[in-house]
């Protein structure tokens, strides 16, 4: 895996105009391209810095996408009147991320159990569900009980 580290000054008072372009505009372009595998912000409202890791599945992936982001990251700088500072690359030698909250990604919840939807490392097993009085094994082969 490798990541695309860029920095952008901001001004402070203009970092939720930041912020919600991520989430609303950068997001859904790099999601669009290939090699994408997540990405994170962090921002400090007291001097206007905001670093985006884009991570990329190979280096290849993440120089197919040298091009196309160069309009994604000015786009970026100009809607939160800020400029870029910098960009870096780097091969990701560790990732841990948490398994809940923002960086957890997309967790779902059917019949109370809230999981995981992407990025399982262990088989579920052994869920019930109660419908309308009834349990059933969602893994199948359960019987009705009333």
């Amino acid at each position: 895996m490798h990541a695309r580290v860029t920095t952008l000054e901001v001004p402070p008072d203009r970092m939720d105009d930041a912020r919600r372009h991520v989430q609303e505009r950068i997001l859904p372009q790099l999601r669009q391209m290939e090699g994408f595998e997540g990405f994170v912000a962090f921002g400090s409202r007291q001097s206007g810095k905001l670093q985006g890791v884009a991570f990329w599945e190979s280096e290849e992936a993440l120089r197919a996408t040298d091009e196309a982001v160069v309009p994604v990251r000015e786009g970026a700088a100009e809607a939160s009147g800020g400029t870029v500072a910098s960009v870096e690359e780097y091969e990701v030698f560790v990732n841990e991320a948490p398994s809940a909250g923002p960086l957890g990604g997309v967790t779902g919840t059917v019949g109370g159990v809230t999981d995981t939807v992407g990025g399982a490392t262990q088989p579920v097993s052994g869920v019930t569900d109660t419908v309308s009085g009834a349990t059933d094994n969602l893994l199948g082969g359960g019987e009705k009980k009333s």
